[in-house]
């Protein structure tokens, strides 16, 4: 090889940057990887869901019905305890991947770590020094309290039944589909790609990317629930596969197209 000859690394004999949906397929190797993967998708999805649904609200209930600490507990207590923190770090991020945080200290000195899904109502109008009223569940800070509006924490207890679907909904259509179009093509694999099979691994890859986003469109609320999640992702469910099926028809009119006419006379 000549020397600074640039090199090239096979994924079906293609470059790497060249790696598409297409050339995902043309190779078995390629092929059997994305099925594995749409495999382990749909499974995660399906498995939280099997395991989060049935008692998805246990703890949500327990919280609501607990009484009030008669004093202070010791320890993770079931009863809910109030008591007034002082501010001493804000940290608000637009950033994904990232919370906002804010730290509280008890009248004890002790600093409590909280996060938060959203901004407000509480934690965007806090500074260092304001003082909040916190409620202690279990051990956990569940929630704050300033100027008549409260706020839950990561910590306090959720309706897991819509989350455990929010989740089987990014997951387990994509993973299916992603699992189905895998399979298609392995049990054709002696002839190249259709653009059927082209299309439903695009959709499906395009699938959980609308269900990721789905999530982020409707957090703005603070409650956590599967229909405002569904009714972002259906619409564009609908117009991917809309896309997807536009795909399948232009590659096939251009395909007959470019077919010679076996009724015209040979010249």
């Amino acid at each position: 090889m000549p020397q600074n000859a640039p090199i090239r690394i096979g994924w079906d004999n293609a470059d790497v940057s060249q790696v598409s949906v297409s050339g995902v397929l043309r190779g078995v190797v390629g092929t059997v990887v994305t099925l594995l993967a749409g495999v382990a998708i749909a499974a995660t999805g399906i498995a939280f869901v099997a395991a989060n649904f049935p008692g998805g609200v246990r703890d949500l209930r327990a919280y609501q019905a607990a009484p009030r600490c008669p004093a202070a507990p010791s320890g993770p207590a079931e009863c809910r305890w109030t008591e007034e923190f002082t501010v001493s770090g804000v940290h608000l991020t637009y950033k994904r991947g990232d919370s906002n945080r804010v730290v509280l200290t008890g009248a004890d000195g002790e600093k409590w770590a909280t996060r938060y899904p959203t901004r407000g109502p509480v934690v965007d109008g806090l500074d260092e020094g304001d003082h909040v009223t916190g409620t202690v569940w279990r051990g956990r800070l569940t929630e704050i309290a300033a100027d008549g509006e409260s706020q839950r924490t990561f910590d306090a207890p959720a309706d897991l039944r819509a989350r455990s679907l929010v989740l089987g909904l990014i997951t387990v259509p994509g993973g299916l589909l992603m699992a189905a179009a895998c399979v298609w093509r392995l049990a054709r694999r002696a002839s190249a790609p259709t653009p059927g099979m082209v299309a439903a691994l695009g959709l499906s890859i395009a699938l959980i990317f609308a269900g990721l986003v789905a999530p982020v469109l409707t957090a703005g609320s603070g409650k956590e629930s599967f229909w405002p999640v569904a009714a972002v992702w259906l619409p564009i469910a609908a117009v991917m596969t809309a896309v997807a099926r536009g795909y399948v028809l232009r590659k096939r009119t251009g395909r007959a197209d470019a077919e010679p006419d076996a009724a015209a006379p040979v010249s």
